[in-house]
């Protein structure tokens, strides 16, 4: 497990611009990419402007050529597919009822919950 990655900046929550983004890539995931004993892998984002910009999805083609599942991306996101948005219809709703049922006053708490 890698663990989470906050956007935050000298501790304090940041929004997620595409810089930010990129920078995560390169200095957070790119690494950890590099940890994995498999030599094929996919990525799967949604269709957020900082993940479809032209540098994001430049960054991406070079860690997973071909492979990036994005709006916009070489491999295109199917409309419904049930492969792909079991996380809309279940995972993201069950983790947030988890995480909120502790009802986090802080961002510290909140990322304890999580």
């Amino acid at each position: 497990m890698w663990g989470l990655y906050f956007f935050e900046e000298e501790g304090v929550t940041v929004t997620v611009s595409s810089d930010r983004y990129c920078d995560m890539l390169q200095n957070f995931l790119r690494p950890k990419l590099d940890e994995l004993e498999e030599e094929y892998a996919w990525f799967q984002q949604d269709g957020a402007t900082a993940h479809t910009s032209r540098r994001s999805l430049s960054i991406l083609r070079e860690m997973f050529p071909g492979h990036p599942f994005s709006l916009r991306g070489d491999t295109g996101w199917p409309t419904r597919s049930p492969d792909l948005t079991l996380c809309d219809f279940f995972l993201w709703g069950y983790l947030k009822a988890k995480v909120y049922a502790h009802r986090p006053g802080t961002i510290e708490q909140l990322k304890e919950a999580i």
